[in-house]
């Protein structure tokens, strides 16, 4: 096989620093994935994930926190701007047929990141884990923070119950997430989502759909381009 012909099977790489509770986070990621759909692109791309953290600062328990108490508390913004920012969130979503429950748990993600750098070193499939997580916890359909929910979305990508809850109990993988969220901010991340196109393009936020479309063209153009040389 000539270098020519492997690099054409080689898909194109999108990177994403993203956290499980950043509703953005879950915009965008459906947005690039309908993007892809639309332009018959998906099997040409390859999309993986990394970890950033919205809040560090957020205690690791929920405690019966909401997302709703914790900006109102951590930003001094009235209960009633945060629903209304929640409900425009919520209805962007339903423009994209994902569901979205304007009040969710709120806590620490880090031990998230930490469980996903474990299931990834075990074999499996961290991203699915994350996604997971994440869509779930934006459905109301899951507590991203209870123990045995970790447990359980872990199992699914084969890690084991024991594993899981000494990763949870650690500070075990600290430094790989720690190394994620440093890469990002190298890059010039200031929050999330953040993406990389393709090792060479930087682009802060949940692009609308319109310029992630225009943005999968340009790049597989690209690329065929270097691949014709």
């Amino acid at each position: 096989m000539t270098e020519s012909t492997a690099s054409f099977t080689d898909p194109i790489a999108i990177d994403i620093w993203t956290d499980v509770v950043c509703p953005w986070c879950y915009i965008g990621e459906s947005r690039l994935n309908d993007a892809l759909e639309a332009e018959g692109l998906s099997d040409r791309f390859k999309i993986e994930l990394h970890a950033f953290e919205l809040d560090p600062s957020a205690p690791e328990n929920a405690g019966g926190e909401t997302n709703i108490d914790h900006l109102a508390q951590r930003k001094g913004m009235p209960r009633e701007q945060v629903e209304q920012m929640e409900s425009q969130v919520q209805a962007l979503a339903a423009e994209l047929d994902r569901p979205y429950a304007v009040e969710r748990p709120m806590a620490n993600t880090r031990r998230l990141h930490r469980v996903r750098q474990a299931i990834i070193e075990a074999g499996g499939d961290g991203d699915a884990f994350f996604l997971d997580l994440q869509r779930r916890y934006f459905a109301g359909e899951v507590n991203p923070f209870d123990v045995d929910e970790i447990v359980a979305a872990a199992a699914k990508q084969g890690l084991d119950e024991a594993r899981t809850r000494e990763v949870v109990a650690s500070d075990e993988f600290d430094r790989e997430v720690t190394d994620e969220v440093r890469r990002a901010r190298m890059l010039g991340a200031q929050g999330v989502p953040f993406f990389l196109f393709d090792h060479k393009y930087t682009a802060p936020g949940a692009l609308p759909l319109d310029t992630f479309r225009q943005v999968v063209r340009s790049l597989a153009a690209e690329r065929d381009a270097e691949d014709a040389k």
